[in-house]
């Protein structure tokens, strides 16, 4: 398991795939990331097609699921890059992640901002709850519905 650091760049790195895809970035970056992923390994052209198939996915998906497809790919490569990390030393695994969050800084595009760490991303539904007087906040991309609100017990006032 890594440290809760290392998975939000590895969620950065995710999210910065999907948000890349298609972009004058995306050639330079998907080379950098297959680089990067390989860590010296002949795995670096699979890596590369998988990148080119989730480009082509994020292209051909129609707008109705286009938010589904990018969370699902997003996820997979935040699984990735995960997988990448915990296979690592321990002492190859920040400099390795500080590695991952140059290249994603460096071609992140400038009209999308980056994920915010540490972040949910999801294709499906989520349920978000507060209870004992706390609160839960978040941003939401889509559509929103709400239950009925808390109503305090006789105890509570």
């Amino acid at each position: 398991m890594l440290p809760e650091a290392l998975s939000s760049i590895a969620a950065e790195a995710g999210v910065a795939v999907v948000e890349t895809a298609g972009t004058d970035h995306w050639k330079l970056f998907g080379e950098q990331l297959a680089c990067w992923l390989a860590r010296g390994e002949q795995a670096e052209q699979a890596d590369l097609a998988r990148l080119a198939e989730t480009e082509a996915a994020l292209q051909a998906a129609p707008d109705s699921s286009s938010r589904a497809v990018a969370a699902r790919h997003a996820m997979a490569w935040q699984g990735r890059f995960t997988a990448v990390l915990e296979q690592l030393r321990a002492v190859e695994r920040n400099p390795a992640a500080a590695h991952l969050q140059r290249l994603v800084r460096d071609h992140s595009t400038a009209d999308t901002p980056a994920a915010s760490a540490p972040g949910v991303i999801a294709g499906e539904n989520v349920r978000l709850q507060a209870d004992h007087g706390s609160l839960v906040v978040g941003v939401a991309n889509g559509d929103v519905h709400f239950t009925s609100p808390f109503h305090p017990g006789p105890a509570q006032g």
